[in-house]
């Protein structure tokens, strides 16, 4: 039988990237559904109902608009909120809620590196334990999919598709107790004390989360799915598809721009990137494994079956942003990897800071409108030291789920899903990725040989830069 058939769904996180692709691939492949439930707050001063109107709207379902607009009226929202009880959904609501889903999808996260404690706790591991509650009370939940991370075990060089205690050991019970009653200020300062090997709140409340959805695994039917570097599109809904600037997307933007002089990562090592589009059809195909009393756990990786690594990332960047430059390019692409810490902050100012301070200075002087580009560079300048965990070590992520999908798509049970995953080109997908952060980031409609003067300007005055630079520094030592 279809699994999927008459389905009735939840997604919570789904105003996120990953979310939004989601619903867009269930609106799209799979007619069969009977109607997707999101979760809508208010925001902004916007009620729920202008915000799904809005969402609606989003770009992103361009595809079921032209050719099935009937689908998009499965899609209802529920006003609420994830940091409240009960997701602060009406009685009404949450009986709907209760007495209909059968699938659940639990993307909702906060995925900021420096986020504080309270904030990282209250939305990835309270919310995770309140929607856990909520499902004791659906009879016919078949399936809860947890959206979790690889990188929530970052003290193990092997991670394997198992659940492992949290370092250091935490009682979730007691650490969501704390999050709830101790004060704000107090429970942030404890961050440095309490998240051990890991290197932010992130990976420290994902990992607590995972402990969390383990404790349930004799009452409710789980699975989860932990991608790794989340990044663009491959094929759905469109090439090089991407709509948030965070991790490495942000910066490969920036890359483009020639905004970054040097990033702090050893060039050797793997990145593991993941679609999007991959990390969506993970989410479906791993659903259907959900059983009482076991939990089946998909690393969503790409390390194993088709690795790449940063230097090859780096290159493939500079390669395509060179060949297609976005308008917003000011400095020609030019980047380098640094493993030292002070070498790397060295060329950050003198490459970095300088010519972006003395960028600022001509254009006030000429009177036009200030670009801000100093306070740019320093806000990259802590992204890069807030990733730098990633980009200076490396995880072997096993990935055996990876034959379950494999047999599955050959059985044809699911015949709209993909998984080639060791067949795709990375030099055709960071094309992609390059031409999408133009188009649906910097919103330019892409052209071939489009602003190539501007790219052989900028090459000429990066050339003379140097130059000058190096001048400069030997006039100092002699």
């Amino acid at each position: 039988m279809d699994y999927y058939q008459d389905a009735v769904i939840f997604v919570t996180g789904a105003t996120g990237f990953v979310g939004k692709t989601l619903l867009e691939k269930l609106l799209w492949s799979f007619p069969q559904i009977n109607c997707i439930y999101i979760l809508i707050r208010e925001k902004n001063s916007k009620k729920p109902q202008q915000r799904f109107n809005e969402f609606c709207s989003h770009k992103i379902f361009e595809r079921v608009r032209a050719h099935c607009p009937q689908r998009m009226r499965k899609l209802k929202f529920l006003a609420g909120d994830i940091e409240r009880e009960d997701f602060g959904l009406s009685n009404v609501d949450k009986k709907v809620l209760c007495a209909e889903v059968n699938i659940i999808f639990h993307s909702a996260a906060t995925v900021r590196f420096n986020e504080r404690l309270k904030v990282a706790a209250r939305v990835n591991a309270v919310a995770t334990w309140n929607l856990l509650e909520m499902c004791k009370d659906m009879p016919l939940l078949k399936s809860f999919v947890y959206v979790s991370t690889a990188y929530c075990n970052p003290g193990r060089k092997y991670v394997h598709e198992e659940i492992y205690p949290t370092i250091p050991p935490v009682d979730w019970r007691f650490f969501v107790s704390c999050s709830l009653k101790i004060p704000d200020e107090y429970f942030d300062s404890l961050a440095n004390y309490i998240k051990g090997p890991h290197p932010n709140t992130y990976t420290f409340t994902k990992s607590i989360a995972e402990q969390i959805v383990n404790d349930y695994k004799s009452q409710l039917p789980i699975v989860i799915v932990r991608p790794s570097i989340v990044t663009a599109s491959h094929r759905e809904p469109y090439p090089g598809w991407i709509d948030n600037i965070q991790g490495i997307t942000g910066i490969m933007m920036e890359i483009g721009k020639g905004s970054l002089s040097s990033i702090l990562g050893d060039k050797d090592i793997i990145c593991d990137i993941i679609p999007v589009d991959y990390v969506v059809n993970s989410l479906i195909m791993t659903a259907t494994r959900a059983t009482l009393g076991r939990i089946y756990i998909s690393n969503c990786t790409s390390g194993v079956s088709n690795p790449i690594t940063w230097d090859r990332l780096g290159c493939l960047t500079l390669k395509w942003s060179r060949i297609y430059p976005t308008k917003k390019v000011f400095m020609f692409p030019y980047f380098r990897y640094r493993k030292n810490f002070l070498m790397h902050d060295i060329a950050v100012y003198v490459l970095h800071y300088i010519p972006a301070l003395l960028m600022d200075l001509i254009t006030l002087l000429m009177g036009g409108k200030r670009k801000m580009v100093l306070p740019i560079a320093k806000k990259f300048r802590q992204a890069c030291l807030a990733g730098k965990c990633f980009s200076l070590n490396e995880w072997i992520f096993k990935n055996n789920s990876r034959y379950y999908f494999e047999e599955i798509l050959a059985s044809g049970a699911f015949p709209c899903l993909y998984w080639n995953l060791k067949d795709m080109d990375y030099e055709i997908y960071i094309r992609q990725f390059v031409i999408g952060i133009q188009k649906y980031l910097h919103q330019e409609r892409f052209r071939e040989n489009a602003h190539k003067w501007q790219i052989t300007r900028l090459y000429w005055s990066w050339i003379f830069l140097h130059v000058f630079l190096s001048l400069l520094l030997i006039f100092f030592i002699f």
